[in-house]
């Protein structure tokens, strides 16, 4: 998210300075940090090169940024980004359009309206996992912020927390299956 914070707005200012309208810049981070697990999977189910993904994500987010200007507050924010993060794909497969395994833009065009119309079905998915995280005692939150937020390896949590690898992944499996139950008692609450 840095490089959101840097250097990447279409105004002059330079590199690391505050924006021109705090609040806005707020609300982007509110919604952007809201939804870009969605974005990022929405890109991923899309662009099957994980690297190539993660680059794709990247453009898209900064795109994102450099258009929150035309985002008007009350609308939908995850349908306008995923608009953003479609033509971001398109994009890229463009690019690669010298290589054999390269499907045409309406195939791409209709994949994305899937992809897009799954992103709104994982939503309450997602809302309830991200209730069922911020439930979780201290010591998991930071697991799962090491694990999947920072992307650290087992090895590196467990020679930050003084414990084997094997404890590690024994946490992890522990910490997932009691999220899926909490995730699965949610969503079979709110039906």
């Amino acid at each position: 998210m840095s490089a959101l914070e840097s250097n990447s707005r279409s105004d002059p200012a330079p590199a690391g300075s505050p924006p021109a309208d705090p609040a806005r810049y707020e609300a982007f981070l509110m919604h952007f940090g809201r939804f870009q697990l969605q974005i990022l999977g929405f890109v991923r189910s899309l662009v099957h090169d994980r690297t190539a993904a993660d680059d794709v994500f990247q453009q898209t987010s900064l795109t994102i940024w450099r258009c929150f200007d035309s985002f008007r507050e009350g609308e939908p924010f995850l349908p306008w980004a995923l608009g953003i993060a479609r033509k971001e794909v398109l994009h890229y497969w463009r690019s690669r359009r010298r290589d054999r395994l390269v499907f045409s833009e309406a195939a791409l065009g209709h994949l994305a309206d899937a992809a897009a119309a799954l992103a709104d079905e994982v939503s309450p998915r997602q809302a309830a996992l991200e209730s069922c995280v911020d439930r979780l005692p201290d010591r998991q939150r930071r697991l799962v912020d090491m694990f999947y937020g920072r992307r650290l390896s087992a090895d590196e949590i467990a020679g930050a927390w003084g414990l084997t690898v094997h404890a590690v992944y024994k946490a992890l499996k522990i910490m997932r299956r009691g999220l899926l139950e909490c995730v699965e008692r949610r969503l079979a609450a709110e039906a």
